[in-house]
């Protein structure tokens, strides 16, 4: 098992129609392909895992690095895994700019400041524990909604508070 994150900034911000076609799009190739993952999305920056297969998620590493609504794609991470990460969706997603995650401390200082290929190119551990903790996050109920993202957020604030 293999997989890809990278981040990358889109050309223009993407509407909700847009990133909707854009999800259906990828999930059915996706499905076809056995490719899971998860896509997140802030302020014109896109943030996503892509595993399966080496060979197959290399090819759509490929196409996505020559897709036109996006620029400056970065790989942050290219490596094997013991197991999938998210394997039941064929992509994951969340629109953090429709979220209101304000109350999850350390959060919106995470995302609002540092959702940037840039930072996240310097953070790569950061860059997955986010993506994992939104897998945790959608398959939550209410009652416990929030509470992993709130842990990891909380982890990585306080990380860069010894760190720095």
């Amino acid at each position: 098992m293999f997989h890809i994150i990278y981040v990358s900034t889109a050309v223009e911000p993407m509407s909700d129609d847009a990133l909707k076609e854009l999800l259906h799009t990828s999930r059915v190739n996706n499905e076809r392909n056995r490719i899971t993952g998860m896509l997140l999305y802030k302020n014109g920056h896109f943030m996503q895992v892509i595993e399966g297969d080496e060979a197959r998620v290399t090819e759509l590493m490929n196409i996505i690095e020559k897709d036109i609504r996006h620029k400056n794609v970065d790989i942050l991470r290219s490596e094997y895994i013991q197991s999938r990460e998210f394997p039941n969706w064929t992509m994951g997603f969340q629109n953090l700019d429709t979220e209101d995650y304000s109350k999850i401390p350390g959060f919106t200082k995470l995302l609002e400041s540092d959702f940037k290929p840039e930072y996240f190119a310097e953070n790569t551990t950061e860059a997955h524990a986010l993506l994992l903790a939104f897998k945790e996050n959608t398959k939550s109920n209410d009652s416990h909604k929030n509470t992993k993202v709130q842990k990891i957020i909380q982890t990585i604030v306080l990380n860069r508070l010894f760190v720095e």
